[in-house]
Order: C-alpha cells, then structure tokens, then sequence
C-alpha cells in the first residue's frame, strides 16, 4: 500500500501544480500525462485489495516514466508559453470540401459489414465484432473496407472539426465514427474521437470546463456500456472490478515481465523497423505480435501500460528511454501547434490519446505504421481539400 500512496500523492501534486501554477490546458500532453497516472493511482487506492500486492519494480518504473516525461514537459510548456496566444484562430477560418459525398456510401457499407461480422461468427453479436478485430486467425467474418478507410475517416473527422463545414459533412462523419466504435467494441474508438474534438477546441477557440465536468460521466458511462456488451454470457465482472482491471491492473502486470528473458535486440521497442526488414527480404524474423499474453494478478489481463516495449526489451533503462522519446515528440508536436500550424494541431489531437491511455498500453511507437498513414492522410487532406481565409 505504501507504493500506491506514495504515486498517490505525487501524481495529485503534479496535476494540481500543472494546472493550477503552470496553468496548462486540459488537453495538453502534461495534464493527459498527469491524468492517466492519477486515475491509475486513486484507483489502486480503492482496488489495492482485490489484486495482487503492488510491485517493487513497477514502483520504481513508474516514477522513472513519470518524472523523466513531467519534467519535459513542463519545460516544454514554459518555454512555448510566451508566444502562445488563446484564441489566435479567431481571425481565420477553414472550410473544406464535402466529405459526405463519400463518407455516407461508406456508412452504409459499414453497416453492412458490422451485420456480417457479428453474425458470421461463433460467439454472441457484440463479442464477435471484437474477436474479429483483435483476433488474426479469427475463424469468423472479418472487416475489410471498414479497418481500411480508418485513416482517412479520422483525418476527415479532425478536419471537420476545426473547419466551418457543413451539417451534412458533420452528420456524415459522426454517424460513421459511432459505426466504427459498433464496429471495433473497443475503448479507443469511444476515446480517440472525443480526445480529438477537445484537444482541436482547446486549441483553437477554448473549451467550456464547466461543461466537461458534466459530459465526462456520460463517456464514461458509454465505455462501460461497450465493454459490458461484449462480454461473454457467463461473465461476471462488476463495475468496480472492471474499472480496476481495465486501469489499475496493467502497471501490475507490467512486473511480469521481468520474469522474462529481456529482448536485447529490441524488437518492441523497434518493431516498426524489424516489419520493414522483413518486407524488404533482409531478415527472415517476423515482427513481433502486439497482442499480449495474459498474466494473473490475479485476474488475468495482457495489457502491461505504455512502458511494455521498452521494459521488455530493455529493463529500467529501456523505461528511461521511453520516457525520454515520449516527452520530446510530444512537447515538439504541442509547441508547434500551440504556434498555430493547423496541421500540427490536427496531429496532435490525433496522437494525444497515446498520453491519455498510457496507463493501458502503448499505441504511440507499436503502431507507428498506422500513425505514419494517419500524418499522411490528414496531410494531403488538409493540402487538397482544405481552404483558409482571413476573416472579414
């Protein structure tokens, strides 16, 4: 108990001291950073008895991960505060091109395809949709065109808003994003859209805080929703029990890993290089796989917090790293949308739910491929179907 008292306490300060001495935004990399860390660490609070006792080495894990990116950011933070100016969109406006055209046709095939999959499988409607996105030798119906149009899909869904567009593209766009969280039953496509619309507001016009307090129960409340859903008939979890395993029980896990032999070729922390090796017909080594096994403690999971490649492949020391990679990219990206670059503001907020969901497991470096085709398509989106002028 000591451990998660001590984490307790010191992520409280560092949210309490970045939000109200430093006075970041809501959505900035630091307070996400210092969010993830603080719902992980009340949680445990609550939950300590119903797992196993917190692990030394996931201690001292954590605070290397926890200080070595608060201290990045932070000086991040104070060195982009003076050119900094809330607001700053005032004077422009975007508008862009009319996705619906496109984006309803695929929304209806969408359907389809979640018809498909979900009763093309061997287990329940809902449990279905999510084998077959997490599962690879999934004996079921699989999605094709669905998984495929994702990049663009959330390029479009950014673009759209930040633009002054119109109600069909805002219909369009959403009707589709809410099919895909149908789609996938998983917490990031309920997370990543609305990570989305408030780190793009923030950053632009403001956001209402009064009003977030009200709406952050209700997200909560659909999350919950999904997973319960999916779950098989004969599962029993609570919504106690769920909240520990889904937030509290991966940086358990993460101790786990140092009972395996540690990877010193690093091929999680590298495995976007090791996927090209491979391709080109340098290395006869498959990539590693990113779906986990599960570990008891005592309930099973496989997720093991945002610090799994480099812990598994490095020890301490790859954790440092992490930490250190983590910190630069964000604060780089967040400096230079907080200048204005719209498409940095846009691919901040599409990257910034990796700060948010740190606690659960890593999406930033693992799936790099799938970012690099995100950076792309928001580019060329916003290059050939994005206009911008000055407001009269």
């Amino acid at each position: 108990m000591i451990y998660v008292s001590i984490l307790a306490l010191l992520t409280s300060m560092g949210l309490f001291i970045a939000l109200y001495y430093i006075k970041v935004n809501l959505t900035s990399p630091l307070s996400l950073h210092c969010i993830a860390w603080f719902l992980v660490s009340i949680i445990g609070l609550f939950a300590y008895n119903e797992f196993m006792e917190f692990p030394a080495i996931s201690y001292y894990a954590l605070l290397i991960w926890y200080l070595i990116i608060y201290f990045i950011l932070t000086i991040g933070e104070l060195v982009t505060f003076r050119f900094y100016t809330p607001g700053c969109f005032n004077n422009l406006q975007y508008s862009c091109s009319r996705y619906w055209i496109f984006v309803f046709p695929i929304a209806i095939y969408t359907i389809w395809e979640i018809y498909r999959v979900g009763t093309g499988g061997p287990a329940e409607f809902f449990l279905n949709l999510r084998l077959a996105n997490i599962l690879e030798d999934y004996p079921g119906e699989k999605f094709t065109v669905m998984t495929a149009v994702y990049p663009v899909m959330v390029g479009v869904f950014a673009i759209v808003c930040m633009s002054k567009t119109s109600k069909k593209n805002i219909y369009a766009i959403v009707v589709w994003m809410l099919l895909f969280c149908i789609g996938t039953m998983g917490k990031f496509a309920v997370i990543t859209p609305i990570i989305i619309f408030l780190a793009i507001r923030e950053l632009t016009i403001g956001l209402n805080r009064k009003k977030l307090a009200l709406y952050l129960p209700v997200i909560a409340v659909i999350i919950l929703l999904l997973h319960f859903a999916r779950m098989a008939t004969n599962d029993e979890t609570t919504v106690s029990s769920a909240l520990g395993l889904y937030i509290y029980s991966p940086i358990l896990a993460l101790s786990k890993l140092s009972h395996l032999e540690l990877n010193s070729s690093g091929e999680y922390t590298f495995r976007f290089l090791f996927a090209i090796f491979n391709k080109m017909g340098l290395t006869s080594a498959e990539p590693v796989q990113t779906i986990l096994d599960y570990v008891d403690v005592p309930v099973p999971t496989n997720v093991y917090t945002v610090m799994q490649p480099f812990f598994q492949d490095f020890s301490l020391y790859g954790v440092a790293f992490g930490a250190i990679a983590y910190g630069l990219i964000f604060a780089f990206i967040y400096a230079s949308a907080k200048q204005g670059n719209p498409v940095s503001i846009i691919i901040y907020g599409v990257l910034a739910v990796s700060v948010l969901t740190s606690f659960l497991t890593e999406t930033l470096i693992t799936n790099l491929a799938g970012n690099i085709k995100l950076i792309i398509c928001i580019y060329l989106l916003w290059r050939f179907t994005v206009k911008c002028k000055i407001k009269q």
